[in-house]
């Protein structure tokens, strides 16, 4: 009878999860938490400031051969920007937008991890930017600087879960937060 006692012994907490090993690892894992809690969780973990910011400048690489193959109206809108950043409104917006499509879809049921990107596009996601050639207009290099600012403290991250589907590249800077970053761009990848 002693032994059945001992057996059943005191009651011992659950483990707590395991803390992620790198900042990487604890983006991918707050993304997982973030979107299956619910769309405003997932929109909280980005700044919408620098998201503007780093999509006009993207748009400008994409225009001078980053992105082969763009199309020809692409091009003509990218073009006729002149450095302006996108408002953060309407960046909030595009990033929710991409909550049922990007991100339930690759989240899924969990099982999230932290990995290199896919694809090229992914990976020149966390590349520094180059100086841009003569005649750029000049709002863009105050762009540049701004984004290979938040490339200094942070990188890409592809995010890749077993319980959903496809995969996705998203920008991190660490920031002196609560979580510790903010995320600056999502891509399909």
């Amino acid at each position: 009878m002693l032994l059945a006692v001992a057996a059943c012994g005191p009651k011992s907490e659950p483990a707590a999860p395991a803390k992620p090993a790198t900042i990487q690892d604890k983006v991918a894992a707050d993304f997982e938490q973030a979107v299956k809690t619910s769309k405003d969780a997932y929109v909280a973990l980005f700044d919408f400031v620098a998201v503007g910011q780093y999509e006009i400048l993207l748009h400008r690489y994409d225009l001078d051969g980053r992105l082969v193959n763009l199309p020809d109206d692409m091009k003509e809108r990218f073009a006729a920007e002149d450095g302006t950043p996108y408002p953060p409104e309407r960046e909030r917006r595009n990033v929710g937008n991409f909550y049922t499509i990007l991100a339930q879809r690759t989240v899924g049921t969990g099982g999230c991890v932290a990995s290199e990107p896919r694809t090229r596009y992914g990976k020149l996601l966390g590349q520094t930017f180059e100086p841009l050639p003569e005649g750029t207009p000049p709002g863009y290099e105050i762009l540049r600087t701004a984004a290979n600012g938040y490339l200094a403290h942070g990188g890409v991250v592809g995010i890749k879960c077993s319980g959903g589907q496809g995969g996705l590249a998203v920008v991190y800077t660490e920031r002196p937060n609560q979580r510790g970053y903010d995320l600056i761009t999502i891509y399909d990848d």
